[in-house]
């Protein structure tokens, strides 16, 4: 896959890699490797050759062919992946990691429902987040870990509380 990352064409290359509905950390790696374009392009330096960029376990994962000692790219890919870490890879919204049936992804609450309603068509007993991880951070209606809703209506996610759960 290295061959096919175009350094003049990063959001493109990065849309290749990831997919285009992951618009949220599209965005994280482009702005990453257009960083990583003008530090090399500053040096003087050629531009790292790109392995793989994909998403593993719900994290963001970028490889460089080659072992590269350049501290300050990995510094800039290390920022791309903790600011991904904490953004939905769909749309960008502030989220956390995620367990829909046994798949982990890091998604907001409203496209952690939509992915699990497209999951239990194919695997109707998998629900979201089935293991509770904290009871504080956790819909009582749908199993999502992180942004609740407080107050009269519960203690819901968003996406619950929108559609009335």
């Amino acid at each position: 896959m290295a061959e096919d990352f175009d350094y003049e064409d990063v959001r493109g290359s990065v849309e290749n890699h990831l997919g285009k509905e992951n618009v949220g950390w599209v965005r994280v790696v482009s702005e990453c490797f257009e960083n990583i374009k003008t530090h090399c392009d500053t040096e003087g330096k050629s531009y790292p050759s790109v392995g793989q960029i994909k998403q593993k376990y719900g994290t963001l994962r970028i490889y460089l062919d080659g072992v590269r000692e350049e501290p300050f790219i990995q510094s800039i890919l290390m920022d791309a992946i903790q600011e991904a870490d904490r953004s939905c890879e769909r749309c960008g919204n502030a989220s956390t990691l995620q367990c829909v049936g046994y798949w982990f992804a890091t998604l907001c609450c409203w496209h952690a429902h939509e992915a699990a309603a497209e999951r239990m068509k194919n695997f109707p007993r998998i629900g979201l987040n089935t293991r509770v991880r904290s009871e504080g951070l956790q819909c009582r209606s749908c199993g999502y870990h992180g942004q609740i809703a407080w107050g009269v209506s519960g203690h819901r996610c968003p996406a619950c509380v929108s559609k009335g759960w």
